[in-house]
């Protein structure tokens, strides 16, 4: 269960919200030429549409680009996936209003989780202007990557969202389940349970 599931887990989440709302023609996800490989693959095993989006010469989103196909979209769009820290590494300034772009023209922001140790206590994805986010444990809350590890893939959502999470028929009979297992593999919830109480407050 690696975010790479984690982002699969959000993205049919995100459908099923827009499908409840009578939205089910959304199907359309717009993805940062510099976002993690694992996004369009997500997005297209969730069914979903990619339409790429350009960078800048310094490698951030070209927020011109986005807004110019966010509002090409518009009756078509479902959600934006960007990583935030950037994969190269930085805060990119104009990340809110990448957000608000995209509640604008009716979508959905997940927040790729990948950097998540580079924010970790300090930012909020939901702040920031994130609907879903995956942590992911190899990197943030000091799971091993492979030798068990990344392991637990889980996501955090808003609460507009939560009703659409995927169940499993262990717990609530439903079929949309994600994970085989019903909590993952929560047998490596203790080394990141110990590795935060460790970091204290």
């Amino acid at each position: 269960n690696s975010g790479a599931q984690g982002e699969y887990a959000g993205l049919l989440t995100i459908s099923r919200y827009h499908k409840a709302r009578g939205d089910s023609e959304r199907n359309i996800c717009l993805i940062p030429m510099s976002a993690h490989g694992t996004n369009p693959a997500s997005a297209q095993m969730a069914g979903l549409k990619v339409v790429p989006v350009r960078t800048s010469d310094n490698g951030d989103i070209d927020v011109e680009d986005f807004e110019t196909k966010a509002r090409e979209f518009q009756k078509n769009l479902s959600s934006c996936m960007i990583t935030y820290p950037s994969t190269h590494g930085v805060f990119e300034k104009t990340v809110k209003e990448v957000c608000q772009i995209t509640h604008k023209y009716g979508g959905q922001v997940y927040i790729d989780g990948a950097n998540m140790n580079a924010m970790v206590g300090v930012v909020q994805p939901g702040k920031i202007g994130g609907d879903v986010s995956h942590l992911n444990l190899h990197k943030t809350f000091c799971i091993p990557h492979g030798g068990g590890g990344p392991g637990m893939g889980p996501i955090g959502v808003k609460k507009h969202l939560e009703p659409f999470l995927p169940q499993h028929p262990f717990i609530d009979g439903s079929l949309n389940t994600v994970s085989a297992a019903p909590y993952g593999s929560p047998s490596l919830l203790p080394i990141s349970w110990a590795y935060v109480l460790m970091m204290g407050g």
